[in-house]
């Protein structure tokens, strides 16, 4: 093990911290910031539907410690709107306003988009600033394991970091069956950040991919490239935007910019 491991950052309420973990909250979190606990985005990009691209546009009220609502709008014909609140999932989709199928619902699902809603921290790094519920265990000079809860169910990010503290690579398991085969298992999941913006104080992932295995290459199997055109911070509790999460997506809502 490196001497690089057992480096520490400055001590944040009486405890030492690693230092990939000071690094990360010092370059994405401005002092304003700290308190911030969620917040509501606006995205488009390309989305991967069987072998073709499809662009999309989206809106997403996220709080990662508890949950999200996400809409999404794919060629101005497509409709998804879903959920993950307090380990219950839901995803409804139509087409044209007709809807596709019924409500999906249900473990596998729920089990699947927990993933999402640990992902969804990283648009919210104030979350994953070390606490007595957030523990870091770093792997390297620029890598940590990060483990949190989302709504009580145990979570973790692995974090791959640029020498300047920015995350380049995020990655956690899936559940799901990225190789058609028909099993269903953990798979690794993950995003290849490619630009940071700042928004009220977070420095977050702007541009990127997602996809099923990463690794040092990259995402091996991309579903999503997406681009944060707008971001709200939720200071606080916020868990009331969740309350009202479905009234923030009319049908209309991802039509603009």
């Amino acid at each position: 093990m490196t001497t690089e491991v057992s480096e520490v950052g400055r001590d944040i309420g009486g405890a030492a911290l690693p230092a990939v973990a000071t690094r990360y909250a010092d370059r994405s979190v401005a002092p304003a910031a700290r308190d911030v606990t969620g917040a509501r985005l606006r995205t488009r990009g390309e989305v991967r539907l069987g072998r073709r691209w499809w662009p999309y546009r989206g809106h997403e009220v996220t709080l990662p410690q508890h949950g999200y609502f996400r809409e999404m709008r794919v060629a101005g014909v497509l409709r998804v709107v879903d959920s993950w609140v307090a380990g219950t999932a839901r995803r409804e989709t139509t087409i044209l306003g007709r809807h596709r199928r019924p409500a999906l619902v249900g473990p596998d699902l729920a089990r699947s988009d927990l993933a999402h809603a640990a992902l969804s921290a990283m648009f919210v790094p104030s979350v994953l600033v070390p606490s007595d519920a957030v523990r870091w265990v770093p792997e390297g000079r620029d890598i940590a394991t990060v483990a949190f809860a989302v709504a009580g169910a145990p979570a973790s990010l692995r974090l791959t970091l640029h020498r300047s503290g920015l995350p380049r690579r995020i990655e956690t398991t899936r559940w799901g069956d990225p190789g058609h085969t028909g099993l269903f298992r953990e798979e690794p999941f993950g995003a290849e950040i490619l630009e940071h913006r700042t928004f009220g104080g977070l420095t977050i992932p702007a541009t990127g991919v997602l996809g099923w295995g990463p690794d040092s290459r990259g995402t091996t199997r991309e579903v999503l490239r997406f681009q944060v055109t707008a971001l709200e911070p939720i200071h606080g509790d916020g868990r009331d935007a969740l309350d009202v999460g479905r009234g923030c997506f009319p049908p209309e809502a991802a039509e603009g910019d």
